[in-house]
């Protein structure tokens, strides 16, 4: 019997399970692949590994210890989370922030967006095998968690925003330490670039490997640095500026697929560099602009009850838009916080944007993703 040229090469697919705790993987996840050979037919990922029920949490405690539990929304971008319930209950209360204050907001959350960058400046150079690299950024990223540690005395959870403001004035010599850093990663980040960025070995990795359209970028609701990487053109500060920062001058970096495709892996670790840059370019705006006065409204008292109502409020974190729906009905707990993580709709995008790609470059595209998981259980 003559046979088919094709039977001889028809291969079944392979259902691999990873996770949920893999050193492939991010963060704590499980994902059901299709393997033909090594190529990713498809995949199914599953969270819920961190749920820590914090949205009720928050529902269950006076409104000063919400601001602890918002805090622990992002272990790695603390103050964002602390920074959109603020502003949520700020609009509730009609509370206006004294200049001084925002000023010193806005210093907190560009320091944590460089941190946060820094961080996924190490996972990715994880994934590729790059040591080196590591060394060298966590080296530079002790020296902003030291200004986090000498402005609140804490390295990670803050706790330090409040309604109104913030719990305290800034310290002696820290906006000094704070532009003497910017001057430091700016030299350094041309370590970075040299050690790692045109790195052969990770050019060869990152270079039109997952690229991301805009087609899913839209469909999931994808924002910050990843969207950007693509040519999506959107950020919270420029669209509905808050806490001054439409008085700043600063660009927003987009994709130009420089190494490969636009909206690459190589691309989405591209912009997060320039971001960087920019990011040290607000600090120095601002620390030149550092009014005297009030750092609390005295509007804020020491039991101060929100009165009733409802507000949406956004900011642009790290990972993208990140949103806060508070209700309150005058009480001294909170009726409902909900949160709008970046990090879910990435999430959501990960099944088809892998599909197609080869299994060695999985962690590298989970990685370029900087996903949040924490965030997307609460």
């Amino acid at each position: 019997m003559k046979r088919n040229s094709n039977d001889f090469f028809k291969t079944d697919l392979t259902t691999w399970e990873i996770g949920p705790y893999h050193g492939s993987l991010p963060a704590p996840m499980r994902l059901k692949l299709s393997l033909d050979g090594e190529i990713i037919a498809s995949c199914q990922i599953e969270t819920g590994f961190l749920h820590r029920g914090l949205e009720k949490a928050c529902e269950l405690h006076s409104w000063k210890s919400v601001i602890a539990y918002a805090d622990h929304l992002d272990p790695e971008a603390a103050v964002f989370g602390e920074l959109v319930l603020c502003l949520g209950v700020e609009e509730i209360g009609e509370i206006v922030v004294p200049a001084r204050a925002q000023c010193i907001r806005v210093i907190l959350a560009e320091l944590t967006r460089i941190s946060s960058h820094l961080a996924y400046i190490v996972r990715i150079a994880r994934a590729v095998g790059s040591e080196t690299i590591i060394h060298y950024v966590l080296r530079d990223r002790e020296r902003i968690l030291d200004l986090f540690e000498l402005l609140t005395g804490a390295r990670f959870s803050l706790n330090f925003l409040r309604f109104g403001g913030v719990c305290a004035d800034v310290t002696d010599g820290f906006i000094e330490r704070v532009l003497e850093v910017c001057e430091m990663i700016r030299i350094r980040m041309k370590e970075y670039n040299d050690l790692f960025t045109f790195n052969h070995g990770f050019l060869k990795r990152s270079a039109f490997v997952g690229t991301l359209p805009t087609s899913l970028i839209r469909a999931c609701g994808m924002t910050g640095p990843n969207a950007r990487a693509s040519g999506v053109n959107f950020d919270v500060r420029k669209e509905t500026p808050y806490m001054g920062y439409d008085e700043l001058e600063f660009q927003i970096p987009l994709g130009q697929g420089e190494g490969g495709n636009i909206g690459d892996v190589h691309d989405r670790f591209l912009l997060r560099l320039r971001e960087i840059s920019q990011s040290m370019e607000i600090l120095k705006q601002v620390a030149d602009r550092v009014p005297a006065g009030d750092f609390i409204s005295s509007k804020v008292e020491k039991d101060y009850v929100v009165p009733p109502g409802e507000a949406y409020a956004r900011i642009e974190s790290s990972r993208g838009l990140l949103g806060c729906h508070v209700v309150s009905d005058g009480k001294e707990k909170p009726s409902r916080v909900q949160f709008r993580p970046p990090s879910l709709a990435h999430l959501m995008a990960v099944p088809e944007l892998v599909e197609g790609i080869r299994i060695e470059d999985l962690p590298v595209v989970l990685a370029s993703l900087d996903l949040g998981v924490a965030e997307a259980d609460r």
